[in-house]
């Protein structure tokens, strides 16, 4: 056990920069949630397929997968916020794209993939900035609560989003979902546009191959970054099981409606939310690996538990102790990188994090959906919940670095 004194210290909250920033953050992951919502209601009304669902994440996924690397060597040779608004930017044509597809009677299940696709690029194109950015924003020692901040703001978006999703569903369909979501990108553009942040160190005349090499190089022989990436691998797998198939679960086999069908996929961000008012202490008295392999239990037994609910408000109750460890896991994840990482590495090092995750979230995706169509829905989502109990194993046993502050902790 560890004892952690920045547990008592100033919160980035302090911070006007950090505060808008998540501000304009938080309102647009609640129309990514809106988007969520309409674009999985949409391809599963289209095809009635659990397996068409989980290719919609599949495409986002492999789309983000292939542009990530690329776009954390870019984050460390060029400003990082115009490559966080260029993304925006980019995400809000997708979105009016399919939106206009959709109001025409035109959105296919092609079109929909596509546009995930489409997506993911635009996604990718900013995410190791933006990491980078929330990072730098605020000081060292308050790296870890800004990072578990901005998964807050994810995940309150996560509890109100599908909610909200559902409504507008109801009152203006899919399109309306989408164009909802395009607007929102508007205030993220302007807060980073109004950020000052320190310039990046690296530079355009760096070789190329060198600056896709170096992260990889940097967990080869970083034991505590190599078993972070290790623990983020064998839980993502079961993890994605059960996040892409919830929405199959509540429509096709618990029959929801559009609300509550919002209802139970907010749950899990209910539960995030709740986490997270806990996760700063538990962070100060806890190490890594052992509060890092509780949560994974957590999250493993209550996919266990919504793979046999019998019911809407059953499913809900699953979903909220679901979400405490999906927050409490890969915010911890995404913080201990950031902080044993050295600034000019920081953005490709977040990229190589989120590159090997989204390999694994679209390998796991697919296979959830062929077991799915194999068997069930329940039986996939089953798996998934003991393969993160699995996962929660293997991180026990690892070398995880020591702290969540990047300093020297007591025992």
């Amino acid at each position: 056990m560890a004892v952690d004194r920045t547990a008592k210290g100033p919160s980035p909250l302090a911070n006007v920069g950090f505060r808008t920033l998540l501000a304009s953050a938080t309102v647009s992951y609640v129309g990514t949630f809106v988007q969520d919502v309409g674009e999985r209601w949409l391809i599963l009304e289209i095809t009635g397929s659990a397996l068409s669902s989980a290719l919609l994440a599949t495409a986002f996924v492999t789309a983000c997968l292939l542009m990530t690397l690329p776009a954390g060597v870019l984050a460390d040779r060029m400003d990082r916020r115009r490559l966080v608004i260029y993304s925006q930017i980019a995400q809000a044509i997708v979105a009016v794209t399919i939106a206009t597809f959709a109001l025409l009677h035109r959105a296919t299940s092609g079109v929909l993939i596509a546009g995930a696709a489409a997506a993911g690029v635009a996604v990718a194109l900013g995410g190791p900035a933006w990491s980078t950015i929330v990072a730098e924003s605020v000081p060292r020692e308050q790296v870890a609560e800004a990072v578990t901040l901005n998964a807050v703001s994810f995940n309150i978006a996560r509890a109100v989003g599908p909610a909200i999703g559902g409504l507008v569903l109801a009152w203006a369909g899919g399109a309306g979902c989408f164009y909802s979501n395009a607007a929102t990108f508007v205030l993220v553009i302007a807060a980073v546009a109004s950020l000052r942040l320190p310039k990046n160190i690296e530079t355009g005349d760096a070789k190329l191959l060198r600056a896709f090499a170096e992260p990889f190089a940097q967990a080869k022989r970083d034991a505590g970054i190599r078993s972070v990436l290790i623990s983020m691998v064998v839980f993502t797998f079961g993890a994605s099981f059960v996040y892409v198939l919830a929405p199959a679960l509540a429509k096709l086999t618990l029959v929801a409606g559009p609300r509550s069908y919002g209802l139970i996929i907010g749950a899990m961000g209910t539960g995030a939310v709740l986490g997270a008012t806990v996760l700063k202490k538990l962070r100060a008295r806890y190490k890594p690996a052992r509060l890092l392999a509780t949560l994974m239990v957590v999250y493993g037994l209550s996919a266990i538990a919504l793979s046999r609910a019998p019911s809407i408000p059953i499913a809900m109750l699953c979903c909220v102790p679901a979400g405490v460890g999906w927050t409490g896991i890969f915010s911890s994840l995404s913080a201990l990188v950031q902080i044993w990482t050295e600034n000019r590495l920081r953005a490709r090092a977040m990229a190589l994090y989120t590159m090997v995750h989204l390999a694994l979230w679209a390998v796991g995706s697919s296979i959830s959906g062929v077991i799915s169509e194999a068997w069930s829905i329940r039986d996939a989502i089953l798996i998934g919940g003991l393969a993160c109990i699995g996962a929660a194993i293997v991180t026990a046993r690892l070398p995880l670095p020591p702290s969540f502050t990047g300093a020297t902790t007591e025992s």
